[in-house]
């Protein structure tokens, strides 16, 4: 975070300078008073301010405020200048979206160069979650040109382009970017539609609706797979190995692939065999911090193999090595949507099995918002303080006695978030200022500007994505360098 402050602290450096030696101060205070968008942006910085005053930490407070400078002086840069013209604004957009494509193939090289590397570092020096923002604006910037573009050769360019970047999306497990593009495909065909020719407007629609009855249709099928009970787990239950050692059958119903994970389990068999194929102890701590026995059983689960030493001879080296790094299941080594479900199904089972929401993504959101919601409860309408968040919902997990009492994370939701610092007072002043800019400067007259708008406040109900120096200015930039263009380009998207 020390980037951030020093970048913002020079960044109000050079932006006093310059009014003062260009003498520009009455200039610039003409041009803010005319750009309820940057009064938004000071509204909400003054609310930051004015709760930091009922807050017990303050330290912690001015920190979030230094963290959120880019939030001010972006806007205050960039709002109180002239609006960049099309041409002016085309160079940096296409500058944007090169440096996104650009990060992909970083990205792509990493991935083939490094072995093992986790998906979230396939990109350095930022969140996979805010990198896949950026693409997702890249996309519909670069669809938005495709209307415009002239030439067959072009717009094919443009189609490689965006299947590559949604080919990277699925490498970097940003799923939630898909649900963000399927929902503002959805709007901005409502809202612009209209405007496309007949037969562009019907090919346009006939592609969002295949789209999504094709994400239904696979999320039925990859249910109907992941819970479809195999033979193994509809025949009544043996007591012995085919060595006539005793299966231990725990009913807990915990499913994976259609098999039962606690049924026909003979650990001694299992150790005396595993020991035989691997050099990792039987108890070791695999590099993704899972266990090489609970691994070792859901591996065997979710092939529909019984968990002693008849099953360990149907594994191969390749599942051996899967084990080894913690992969337990062998739908883990596939990259594609089933992978992504099935994550999700195992997730939904240990929560309904046993209320476990530890190393789960999504329940651990559900956790955390269900928490959060508990402490906005407590304190509606003035809220708890700028610096007193993440203290309150650390303490609210420590009464819940949630097992994420020790984990540092608050809320994963940028709404929940400004409820909980601002209450309901201020949080609907910071709303309601933006909206009230939106409509005066008619900024969603602008189709670009309303795709980055959806993917900002989609991306704001998963993650809190104003708490991090890449969301901070991810929002602050594309807000202000996109919504003047309102004021000098047609706005057909």
């Amino acid at each position: 975070m020390t980037t951030s402050v020093f970048a913002t602290n020079l960044l109000w450096v050079l932006l006093l300078a310059n009014w003062v030696i260009e003498g520009q101060w009455k200039e610039k205070w003409e041009a803010m008073k005319h750009r309820p968008l940057l009064h938004a942006f000071l509204l909400m910085a003054a609310v930051h301010i004015v709760w930091l005053l009922g807050t017990e930490n303050i330290s912690y407070g001015l920190f979030d405020m230094q963290k959120k400078l880019p939030l001010l002086a972006i806007p205050l840069v960039v709002l109180s200048s002239k609006p960049l013209q099309s041409k002016e604004l085309l160079p940096v957009a296409a500058a944007y979206c090169l440096t996104v494509l650009t990060m992909t193939f970083v990205g792509l090289v990493r991935y083939l160069s490094i072995p093992d590397l986790p998906y979230r570092n396939l990109v350095p020096h930022i969140s996979h979650i805010r990198f896949g923002l950026n693409i997702c604006l890249t996309l519909c910037i670069i669809i938005q040109c495709m209307f415009h573009l002239r030439g067959w050769w072009a717009r094919l360019g443009g189609i490689v382009i965006v299947v590559w970047l949604l080919l990277f999306l699925m490498m970097l497990r940003a799923y939630t970017s898909y649900i963000i593009l399927i929902v503002t495909a959805v709007v901005i065909l409502a809202a612009y539609g209209r405007r496309l020719p007949r037969r562009m407007f019907r090919a346009t629609a006939a592609t969002v609706a295949l789209i999504l009855l094709s994400a239904a249709g696979l999320t039925g099928y990859y249910l109907y797979d992941y819970y479809h009970l195999r033979p193994l787990s509809t025949q009544p239950l043996r007591p012995c190995t085919a060595n006539g050692n005793p299966y231990m059958h725990r009913q807990d119903g915990l499913i994976e692939n259609g098999n039962y994970v606690h049924q026909y389990v003979c650990e001694p068999e299992l150790r005396q065999q595993w020991e035989k194929v691997s050099s990792y102890p039987f108890d070791s701590v695999t590099a993704t911090g899972y266990t090489v026995y609970p691994a070792l059983l859901r591996y065997l689960g979710a092939m529909g193999l019984t968990k002693d030493s008849a099953g360990m001879t149907h594994l191969q080296p390749t599942d051996i090595q899967a084990i080894e790094k913690g992969i337990a299941n062998p739908v883990y080594l596939q990259h594609g949507p089933r992978k992504m479900f099935y994550v999700l199904f195992y997730e939904f089972e240990n929560f309904r099995c046993f209320r476990n929401v530890n190393n789960f993504s999504l329940l651990q959101r559900i956790e955390l918002w269900r928490n959060a919601w508990q402490v906005f409860l407590s304190h509606p309408l003035l809220g708890v303080g700028t610096g007193d968040v993440v203290d309150q919902c650390r303490l609210r997990l420590e009464a819940n006695q949630s097992p994420l009492a020790q984990s540092g994370m608050h809320t994963h939701n940028q709404y929940l978030n400004f409820l909980l610092a601002f209450g309901l007072v201020g949080f609907l002043a910071i709303v309601l200022a933006f909206l009230l800019a939106t409509v005066r400067e008619k900024l969603c007259r602008n189709a670009l500007f309303t795709a980055f708008l959806c993917i900002l406040l989609i991306s704001c109900i998963s993650e809190d994505t104003l708490e991090t120096l890449a969301g901070i200015v991810f929002a602050a930039l594309g807000s202000t360098l996109i919504a003047p263009t309102t004021q000098c380009t047609n706005t057909t998207p």
